[in-house]
Order: C-alpha cells, then sequence, then structure tokens
C-alpha cells in the first residue's frame, strides 16, 4: 500500500509500553542528543509527554496538534522523525484510512548504550575526548570490592511467603535495571555474512553462529566499514586462553585495528545528505532566484499579476523556496509560459509531498525523471540560465 502524506489534517495515534524514567531522560540528553539534534529529542521528548499515563496511549490527535504545540512545520517535524525512526526509538505505521500510529520505543539504558550499542562509536566521534570522558565517568558507578565483606541480604522467601510464585514486577520494571533494547536497526547491508562465515574457523565459537553473533558482525561491519576479509582477521584475533572466540575482545581488537587502518580513533556520524555533486549548482540557482529572475527566463512577457501568484505560493504551501521554485519552473514549462492560480499549484504540492518531494534535490530528480512530452515547452523559453531543458529530461544542468 502507498501510505498517504502526511498533512496537517491527517489523523494520528502514540502508543508506548512504558514509562520514561530519569535515567532515560538522562540517557537521551547525554548519549541520544548530541547524535540525533534537539528537534529529534525535542520530538521523542513531546511524544512522551502527551501519552496517558496509566494507559500509555493518546489517541485521535492531528498532526496539526503537534506542529502548534511543538513549533514544528511539515519538513521539520518530517526530518526529526526519520531521525528517531533510524535511532531505533520510534517505529511508524500507517493504517488503510491513511492514519498515522507511532510505537514510541524505549532508548537504551546507559549501560547498555555505552556496552552494547553501536551508537556509542559515533557519540565518541561526536565529542570531544574531555567531554565523552565526563559523561561516561557520569554513568558508571565504581564497582565495590566485595574481598572482605560477607553478603548477609535475606532472601525473597525468609521474607515474604507466598502461595504463587510469579515475575511479574520483573516483567513490569525489568527496562529500568537494564533494557537489551534491540530497536535500532541496519538495512543497508552490503557485509555478506555468508561469506564472512567461510573465511573463518567456526570450532572456535562455543556456541556455534547464533543470531546475536550475526548481528554483531553486522554492526561492527557497518559502523566501522569493513570487509569480510577484514572482519575474518579480527575474528581470528580475537581469541581468549581457552582459545575460543570472545565478542568482547573482539570489540578492544576492532577500535586497535580501525584505528591503525584509518589513523582516527573513531568513525564519524554522518547524516545522509539531500544533496549529490551533480545537483549542487542547480539546487543553489533554484533556492536563491528571485520571483523576477525565474519569469524573466521562463515566460518574459508575463503580466504583472504572475508576481503575486509566486508570492503566494511562496506564503501558502509549506514547502522550501527551492521546491516551489522548481515547481513553478515545471508547470511553466507544462504550461507553455503561462501562470495558473495558487488553488492548481496546492493540488501540484499535495501530489509532490505524496511522492515525498521534500527537498530541492528531490524536486530536481524528480522533474528528471518524470516522462515529459516532447513539445510541452516552447522554444522560445529555451534561454541561456533556464533551469529547465528538454533535452535533460527536463532539467538543465547549470
Amino acid at each position: 500500500m502507498t501510505s498517504k502524506a502526511i498533512n496537517s489534517n491527517t489523523k494520528l495515534n502514540i502508543y508506548a509500553s512504558f514509562n520514561l524514567s530519569a535515567d532515560d531522560v538522562n540517557t537521551l540528553s547525554l548519549l541520544y542528543a548530541p547524535l540525533i539534534g534537539s528537534d529529534a529529542f525535542l520530538l521523542y521528548m513531546g511524544l512522551t509527554s502527551l501519552l496517558d499515563k496509566t494507559s500509555l496511549a493518546c489517541k485521535d490527535l492531528k498532526h496539526q496538534d503537534l506542529f502548534d504545540a511543538f513549533s514544528f512545520t511539515l519538513q521539520s517535524f518530517n526530518k526529526a522523525r526519520y531521525k528517531l525512526e533510524g535511532a531505533g526509538l520510534l517505529v511508524t505505521y500507517v493504517s488503510n484510512d491513511g492514519d498515522y500510529t507511532y510505537m514510541i520505543n524505549p532508548p537504551y539504558s546507559a549501560k547498555n548504550f555505552i556496552l552494547d550499542s553501536p551508537l556509542v562509536f559515533y557519540l565518541k566521534s561526536k565529542l570531544s575526548e574531555e567531554s565523552f570522558k565526563r559523561i561516561y565517568e557520569k554513568f558508571v558507578i565504581d564497582s565495590v570490592s566485595k574481598n572482605e565483606l560477607t553478603n548477609i541480604t535475606k532472601s525473597f522467601d525468609e521474607v515474604y511467603q507466598s502461595d504463587v510464585y510469579t515475575d511479574e514486577t520483573i516483567k513490569k520494571f525489568g527496562y529500568i535495571i537494564g533494557k537489551n533494547a534491540k530497536n535500532l536497526k541496519i538495512n543497508e547491508n552490503t557485509f555478506d555474512f555468508d561469506k564472512f562465515t567461510k573465511l573463518i574457523d567456526k570450532s572456535y565459537l562455543p556456541l556455534g553462529i547464533t543470531n546475536e553473533f550475526k548481528e554483531k558482525i553486522i554492526q561492527f561491519a557497518y559502523v566501522y566499514q569493513f570487509n569480510e576479509d577484514e572482519m575474518s582477521y579480527i575474528f581470528s584475533e580475537s581469541l581468549d586462553r581457552k582459545n575460543e572466540f570472545s565478542m568482547n575482545l573482539m570489540k578492544k581488537k576492532i577500535g586497535v585495528y580501525f584505528q591503525a587502518r584509518r589513523n582516527i580513533n573513531s568513525p564519524k556520524l554522518k547524516e545522509k545528505s539531500d544533496n549529490d555533486n551533480s545537483n549542487v549548482d542547480q539546487i543553489e540557482y533554484l533556492e536563491n532566484i528571485t520571483p523576477t529572475e525565474l519569469l524573466d527566463v521562463m515566460s518574459p512577457d508575463y503580466p504583472s499579476s504572475y508576481l503575486a501568484t509566486i508570492n503566494e505560493i511562496y506564503s501558502r504551501i509549506d514547502l522550501p523556496r527551492g521546491v516551489l521554485n522548481c515547481m513553478i519552473c515545471k508547470v511553466l514549462r507544462d504550461k507553455n509560459g503561462e501562470l495558473p492560480g495558487i488553488k492548481y499549484f496546492e493540488k501540484v504540492a499535495e501530489s509532490w509531498i505524496s511522492d515525498n518531494v521534500l527537498t530541492t534535490n528531490d524536486a530536481i530528480k524528480y522533474v528528471t525523471t518524470l516522462k515529459e512530452s516532447k513539445n510541452s515547452y516552447s522554444t522560445k523559453s529555451s534561454v541561456k540560465n533556464n533551469p529547465i531543458d528538454q533535452d535533460n529530461g527536463g532539467f538543465r544542468s547549470l
């Protein structure tokens, strides 16, 4: 099913399976926020604050309610939402009616974030060594030597009497005492795990190849961008004194190997850019061209009312200026230099948003991949600096 694009009136429901604890807030503030940014952090905290504390649900809102409450535009909301999804903090569903459901995931516990999450490698690269050390020490509790101590703690059955034993309390509060969150997904997997297993001696694995082992190897390979040969070498260097593979030892070896090969301490976390090098000039052109310059190129004999229409497009349609300019160029070309009214552009905008055309680069790719009629634009508009050109799929390289 093709999902319905979000607009201000799209309905939404919010659910969670936990109440956010003070420890969770500290983890989100100090460990997640440097990676996901302030908008995504605000959205996560906002969604959790809207939940009923008993039912852990919030139903029948409209997206405009979120936009108003947290000062989001459609574009900034989507960007923040995608960051939460990528970090494993949010799962998004859409119904056949086009309503959205947001399932909030708990963050890693601080312990698991530092010891078990691939995100910690990116956090190290994001912060200075001193800042990371200060944050690390905030969460690490010094271990107490028990050599001269005697444990006199009473057991449950010494204190309480119960007809039926149940571990419901442990289940209920398990996320507080140490969540083993597995919400972080890596879909982009160029690492060939089968090839890797053929390169290693599986006899070093006491439990064989488990799902947890596979998941960790793929995570390490993705984070450090190692290939199968490199990972198999690190595997062979990660044997303990019993001559068995040790995941903890691999964590140490992989960092040493990475530093030696790449000459940097940790991999960097980088957001995927909306722009590619081939479109940089076109993006800059569309984001900076004025309405007058655009009309001079696309429709030299334009009436003065066209300027008012373009300004209305800018003020009423919540898309970036570069996207709107690309849309105006395409419509002018398709209409042989004639500019329709605002209602027409609002319908076009709905169509573009439904196709996830949300950035200038999206718009450029969108118009260049559409099948255009060869005679849809008069030759008088094909002048120097015109960003639209039929001979290049509808968009001219500047």
